[in-house]
């Protein structure tokens, strides 16, 4: 091979490492998993990666890996601090064992309706300062944080009640989920997105809890009869664009600007898009014939759930920070 062509060869693999520059150009990779037709996925990456070449003036250029091709949904916890990807879509429930404080993001402590985390999972906001605090510990920063709203329960059989959940085994995302599906009596077994389907179709699972926007995107109501949506009673979904620290401030100020603009703008648009489209979403399993029970607050059914989380909520108080159980839950947990 000539010395020309070798030249080029070494810049084209340049160009899609992550975190790459050239004459103050930069490359960076973003990952996702899951459906890409989820709005976690379809309303905020490609309005992001626009924005972020609009206002670097195209000294930032992007390649996007969906579907987890780079990352898997439990691999992001590593994958990013090691700067294996640049930046990446993430439960961050999943950093639980790197960050304990994150699981209070899925116990009873957390309901908050969408619009108040639309307004206060942002930069300058207690909950999303106090998690970005602690990711840049270990060499990653919070560029986005947001709420896909309550959980669903994709099920075989009818769920209604606590004693409807106790003994099946339920596929979970997390650590904290986990151990709510645990308090209840069912059976946990943490699944990737990606083999949700054919776990339900196969029986390997009795039901699967996870995001309504990836219950749908995937259509697990093809493999299922019922859906379950407690509307809350089963906490929410807090997920977050994370990034690597080092990529990070590699940057330029202006072009750091520029990310944090971008994912700020991107992120208001996709909250807003869960919200006004939650209800559509639940009409298009409720249209291909699956049994949908919506648990709304104030309901007898919805005390029976509560009051079967009652200890882990008081268990909450105890194991997390007093400051951060206020920021949560409102009040302290002396």
């Amino acid at each position: 091979m000539r010395f020309p062509t070798l030249l080029a060869a070494f810049l084209a693999v340049l160009l899609i490492l992550p975190g790459s520059a050239s004459a103050d150009r930069y490359r960076l990779s973003l990952s996702t998993w899951g459906s890409p037709q989820h709005p976690q996925v379809r309303e905020f990456v490609p309005r992001f990666v626009d924005l972020v070449e609009e206002k670097s003036e195209g000294r930032i250029r992007f390649r996007v890996f969906e579907g987890g091709e780079m990352v898997n949904q439990q691999n992001v916890n590593t994958a990013v601090p090691q700067g294996t990807i640049d930046i990446s879509l993430t439960t961050l429930d999943n950093w639980s064992g790197r960050i304990s404080d994150v699981s209070v993001l899925t116990s009873p402590l957390w309901t908050w309706p969408l619009e108040r985390a639309r307004d206060e999972l942002v930069p300058g906001q207690p909950v999303f300062d106090y998690f970005d605090a602690q990711l840049r510990e270990i060499d990653t920063i919070m560029i986005a944080m947001f709420d896909i709203g309550p959980p669903v329960i994709s099920s075989r059989r009818e769920i209604r009640t606590p004693e409807d959940i106790r003994g099946r085994t339920v596929r979970v995302y997390s650590r904290g989920a986990g151990l709510m599906m645990q308090e209840l009596g069912a059976a946990p077994t943490t699944i990737g997105v990606g083999e949700v389907y054919s776990a339900l179709q196969r029986g390997t699972v009795d039901a699967a809890l996870g995001g309504l926007g990836g219950a749908v995107g995937l259509k697990h109501f093809e493999v299922t009869d019922h859906m379950f949506v407690p509307m809350g009673a089963l906490g929410t979904l807090v997920h977050a664009y994370v990034m690597n620290l080092e990529t990070f401030e590699s940057l330029p100020p202006d072009l750091q600007e520029a990310v944090m603009e971008a994912a700020a703008e991107a992120r208001a648009h996709m909250q807003q898009y869960v919200i006004d489209s939650y209800d559509d979403m639940l009409q298009v399993v409720t249209d291909s014939g699956t049994e949908v029970y919506r648990l709304e607050p104030g309901e007898e059914t919805w005390s029976l759930w509560r009051d079967r989380l009652s200890d882990m909520t008081a268990r909450a108080r105890n194991e997390f920070p007093a400051d951060l159980v206020e920021m949560v839950a409102g009040q302290s947990a002396d």
